[in-house]
């Protein structure tokens, strides 16, 4: 401990005497550091598992139940249509099944004194949406009836309507309609937003409202969400009776039998379809996990990978370009090693002062790289707007930028420690 502690001493003093020299190997280093850090924080957000205590038991549903004989139909869609709909959410197999929609309305607190109206995102939907997600309420439960006026809301409306606390029993008006608020929500950030993960909306915030799907379909309220349909209709109630495709429905599957039985189950219908001639397409129902199913919509983006490789390769430059400064440094200050050698120091005393200095290095260069980190996560936020609710340096970052350099500053200096621990006392001293 008193060795290491007149290591760092010296350490200190060297970097006094040479203050400019370390700041610029220190900022070099930073810079390198913060970019990775600033790219992991979103490449983090863009991989990490929503609800990874259930993911695997949670599966999207896609149906092969077009109406037409179009080749270009035989992937399953992502989509379905309410009659589709309705018979998942009748199966006995699921530990849980949900069905929605996403629409948008404009909505106040009935007893307002003002008339200001909220643009609000509403999920339509049904109450197996809240145990299938595990949605957090602060006050409440879901909904009594698939047809009742009644709804849930998140955090944020809470905020902007009543300016928090419980609100239970007080009504909103929801595009003219009053509707009785039954379940308020914790603050809810679900990253990546796996239920709504195709349409470029995975890195969305939460809804504002939870409504019955029944409800919102009775009400009329606008479907936002990708629609294909080989009939016309006229309005969102009509969408019951008509072949139009804008539903989406998740089920819990907790073992592999209830998977196997439910994809007969769904192989059933659609086999049921075919033979009444409604669909001529070939079987093909699918089920994805959360994972599986936010790789099938592509939420890591590509070019995000591609950045990440290349700000490691930067790293790498600022690595051999720090190395390159200690080297310098460390040929310019051999009479000083070899003085210490001459009074005693053996090599290993030298290596473990350099790692010493390395390590204070390293901590200042993590402070820098923090505080670099976020103004590049800043930047590129800018130029990936999508992923302005989702990504941010947490603890977890923090600690992982702190090792990332620590790291990269005893690798810069292993290579001129080395040099330096080899150089003969006797040709120094000449």
């Amino acid at each position: 401990m008193e060795m290491f502690l007149y290591y760092l001493r010296l350490s200190l003093r060297n970097l006094k005497r040479n203050s400019l020299f370390f700041t610029l190997m220190i900022t070099t280093l930073a810079i390198g550091v913060g970019v990775l850090l600033a790219n992991l924080a979103i490449i983090k957000s863009m991989a990490s598992d929503p609800i990874p205590h259930k993911s695997s038991v949670i599966f999207n549903v896609s149906l092969s139940t077009w109406t037409n004989n179009d080749p270009s139909r035989s992937e399953p869609l992502n989509v379905m249509r309410y009659r589709d709909a309705m018979h998942i959410l009748n199966n006995d197999i699921a530990s849980q099944t949900m069905a929605h929609y996403q629409s948008q309305v404009y909505t106040r607190a009935t007893e307002a004194k003002n008339l200001t109206r909220y643009q609000a995102k509403v999920r339509a939907t049904t109450s197996g949406f809240f145990e299938l997600t595990d949605a957090p309420f602060a006050y409440g439960s879901h909904w009594t009836s698939d047809n009742a006026s009644q709804v849930v809301i998140g955090h944020v409306l809470n905020q902007q309507l009543f300016g928090g606390g419980n609100n239970l029993g007080k009504t909103i008006d929801v595009n003219d309609q009053p509707l009785t608020i039954v379940g308020i929500l914790q603050p809810w950030h679900l990253k990546p937003l796996f239920y709504h993960a195709d349409g470029n909306q995975a890195f969305n915030l939460t809804d504002d409202i939870y409504a019955p799907l029944e409800t919102a379909l009775t009400n009329e309220w606008g479907i936002t969400v990708r629609t294909t349909s080989t009939q016309a209709f006229s309005s969102p109630s009509d969408t019951r009776e008509k072949n139009v495709f804008y539903l989406q429905a998740f089920v819990q599957l907790d073992t592999p039998q209830q998977k196997a039985s439910f994809q007969n189950y769904l192989d059933s219908y659609s086999q049921a379809l075919k033979d009444a001639g409604e669909h001529p397409l070939a079987i093909n129902n699918r089920l994805l996990d959360v994972n599986q199913w936010l790789a099938h919509n592509n939420v890591v983006d590509e070019s995000m990978l591609a950045f990440g490789l290349a700000t490691l390769l930067f790293l790498a430059v600022c690595i051999f370009n720090a190395s390159s400064l200690l080297l310098a440094r460390y040929h310019a200050a051999r009479f000083e090693t070899g003085l210490r050698r001459a009074v005693g120091a053996s090599k290993t005393d030298i290596f473990y002062q350099g790692f010493v200095e390395s390590s204070l290095i390293g901590l200042c260069c993590s402070a820098l790289a923090l505080f670099f980190g976020w103004v590049f996560l800043q930047l590129s936020l800018s130029l990936f707007p999508k992923l302005e609710n989702m990504s941010d340096i947490n603890a977890e970052l923090i600690v992982i930028g702190v090792a990332i350099a620590l790291f990269t500053s005893f690798i810069s200096m292993l290579y001129p420690l080395i040099r330096a621990c080899r150089n003969e006392l006797s040709t120094t001293l000449k």
